[in-house]
């Protein structure tokens, strides 16, 4: 039986993937990076075609995307901004990506005004955490890209709310979107066996904005009571060289064990009691999410979009930020109540895998891209 078409038939309209390129700033290590790294890897491949531009440079997360056979550009920092802008419209002239989406204040300001020059149809915003544009003539230029994008998401409610009364985004275009993690990569951890002491465990960037400082001194309260009581830091950034200084500072050397970054995650977070992190200032860190999906309460502190994920009593504890003492008081609180820890760790769990899944994450953002784009779907050259 012959396969070809019958003779009059129509032709075959085969829908085109939808190009999309993702704008950030750098690709070193950070959330926003594995953030867009998962959308990229976890995307529907038969329907959506991915690139990166990073506007200053690449970083250690590009060698990630190069595996996965996606195309980073870099635009450089050379120039004004207007210059940078330029550069970068004529690439998306190149490019003719469907979907631009842009990620955090400088690609969101850059990306809108060379989409516009360039043509682009849809320009996605993501707004990861609590940060805005400052100054007047740099709000003033983010406002008008804000009321050129399609659509601006931001990670958190909190953070939507920033977004909508500090950078004045119009509202009608504001959607929250939870960041999420591929669940599947990080095994529950059963009943925790009987043991003398407390392994913690806090995960990122060595960063002020982490404050770190709090949580060292959090360690020196606990130790006078708890002298079993361990932290393991993963993570590199700025901040180490002081923060290895304050260990012996403040006597907790033998107590605090600094691994620097690791690719790979798992293997802490499956040997530790605890996860704790005393930033000051957070969108939805994915780390919380990692260590949540591993079966660790949380110790955090209640900034941000912390609250939108850890539930108070359930999943683990919120204490203020800046306070090594109620820090230090949640971690012997917890620790004093053995069936909490399991109680809790199950919870936390349970609540990753329905609330925050990268799948689900993936999906809506693609949905996203469709519904703006709406009836101007990319269509392929018919096929005769």
């Amino acid at each position: 039986m012959s396969t070809s078409e019958p003779r009059g038939a129509k032709p075959v309209r085969r829908p085109e993937p939808v190009r999309v390129v993702h704008l950030v700033t750098t690709l070193r290590i950070g959330g926003l990076e594995k953030v867009v790294l998962g959308l990229v890897q976890h995307r529907t491949k038969s329907m959506f075609h991915a690139q990166v531009i990073c506007l200053d440079t690449t970083g250690v997360v590009a060698d990630e995307f190069a595996e996965l056979g996606v195309d980073v550009d870099v635009i450089g920092t050379s120039g004004s901004v207007p210059r940078r802008v330029i550069r970068l419209a004529s690439r998306l002239r190149e490019l003719k990506p469907h979907v631009l989406h842009s990620h955090n204040p400088q690609a969101h300001l850059h990306g809108t005004w060379a989409a516009r020059l360039a043509g682009v149809p849809v320009v996605v915003h993501t707004k990861h955490g609590r940060g805005y544009p400052k100054g007047r003539l740099f709000g003033a230029f983010s406002r008008l890209a804000s009321a050129w994008a399609s659509r601006f998401v931001a990670v958190s409610q909190d953070a939507a709310r920033m977004a909508i009364e500090i950078e004045h985004v119009p509202a009608r275009k504001v959607l929250v979107i939870h960041n999420g993690i591929d669940v599947d990569r990080f095994s529950p951890r059963g009943v925790r066996p009987v043991k003398s002491g407390l392994l913690a465990v806090t995960v990122g960037r060595l960063d002020p904005i982490k404050d770190h400082l709090t949580m060292l001194r959090a360690v020196r309260l606990v130790v006078e009571q708890l002298p079993g009581f361990r932290l393991e830091v993963v993570g590199d950034g700025p901040s180490r060289p002081e923060l290895e200084a304050a260990c012996k500072e403040l006597g907790v050397a033998d107590h605090v064990r600094f691994h620097g970054y690791r690719a790979q995650v798992e293997p802490h977070l499956a040997a530790a009691d605890l996860f704790v992190l005393s930033s000051t200032s957070e969108g939805v860190p994915l780390a919380l999410l990692e260590a949540m999906a591993s079966g660790l309460p949380a110790v955090v502190t209640d900034v941000g979009g912390m609250r939108e994920v850890v539930v108070p009593g359930e999943t683990g504890c919120l204490v203020p930020p800046r306070s090594p003492q109620a820090l230090a008081s949640a971690i012997l609180a917890i620790e004093g109540q053995p069936d909490t820890l399991d109680r809790m760790g199950r919870a936390a769990r349970r609540r990753v895998e329905e609330e925050f899944n990268l799948r689900t994450v993936v999906s809506r953002y693609e949905d996203l891209y469709l519904e703006c784009l709406g009836r101007n779907l990319p269509q392929a050259p018919r096929v005769i």
